[in-house]
């Protein structure tokens, strides 16, 4: 037994040995060589074949984190575009109304007017109160008129020092002398809110014989000595007699008051004519 494994020995130990001298001198083992390389080349193949595989995988994976990379800097980057956007339409909004603000100061100089941020609005008050940041250190004082280029928002409730609580024209406390803005028909009465944006004011005490027509502007009568004649109140909606017959009675959509109000002007003073308007 032990002839038998050493003689396998020697065998291989002889083909190891002409292997290497092949590989040394291919030239001197033509034979030999080319034994050898039938039989390397399918791992060799083999072996590039994985490594090429495990090296495009890498490269794919590189790939990928790199994409992931531009894509988040790019997301980055609409975003803050976005947001400069909205920053941008915020700034042209608040310019388009302050530029309105300006040129309705500039269309009446017979006015003295406090430009007022609105601070805001009290939740569930049916009298539609809000708070602006103007006061009697500003020289507002209470029934002041406060307006915006629309027209009449309402008047100031109450004045503090730096701020002022402002009754607004729907409020069921608010009454403004008012007449028709029309030439064959400038009928005077009051106008009174009605406790709520959804409802349209109400001008009472309208003579019985006065045409008034849907669409009619309503204005400021200029009777109050706290503001002035011809601010807009609203239009007409319809009119009928009171329940005595005797008065008319109109409903007046209000031209100002609505949700989102910002800036708003307080009339300070304004200049009367000789009939007092």
């Amino acid at each position: 037994m032990n002839k038998k494994y050493l003689s396998i020995g020697l065998a291989a130990a002889v083909l190891v040995a002409m292997f290497a001298m092949a590989l040394h001198d291919p030239l001197r083992f033509p034979g030999v060589s080319s034994a050898v390389t039938a039989v390397i080349t399918p791992f060799a193949a083999a072996e590039n074949t994985v490594g090429g595989w495990v090296d495009n995988t890498g490269k794919a994976m590189t790939t990928v984190e790199t994409l992931q990379q531009e894509n988040e800097q790019l997301q980055n980057e609409i975003n803050e575009l976005r947001y400069a956007n909205l920053a941008m339409a915020e700034i042209y909004a608040e310019n388009q109304r302050l530029r309105q603000l300006l040129n309705y100061k500039n269309a009446n100089p017979d006015q003295q007017l406090a430009v007022a941020r609105v601070l805001g609005r009290v939740p569930g008050d049916l009298r539609d109160s809000i708070y602006i940041d103007k006061g009697t250190e500003d020289g507002v004082q209470q029934d002041m008129a406060v307006v915006t280029v629309e027209g009449l928002v309402g008047l100031i409730d109450e004045a503090y020092s730096s701020s002022s609580k402002v009754k607004l024209v729907t409020s069921m406390r608010c009454n403004v002398g008012a007449r028709i803005l029309r030439a064959n028909s400038r009928a005077v009465g009051i106008v009174t809110g009605r406790g709520s944006n959804s409802v349209p004011l109400l001008m009472e005490h309208l003579p019985r014989e006065a045409e008034v027509l849907p669409g009619d502007v309503i204005v400021t009568s200029g009777y109050s000595e706290n503001h002035p004649a011809g601010i807009v109140i609203g239009t007409v909606k319809d009119s009928s007699l009171d329940a005595a017959g005797l008065l008319r009675n109109a409903t007046v959509e209000p031209a100002a008051v609505k949700n989102g109000i910002e800036e708003v002007f307080v009339v300070i003073w304004h200049q009367q004519d000789g009939n007092g308007k």
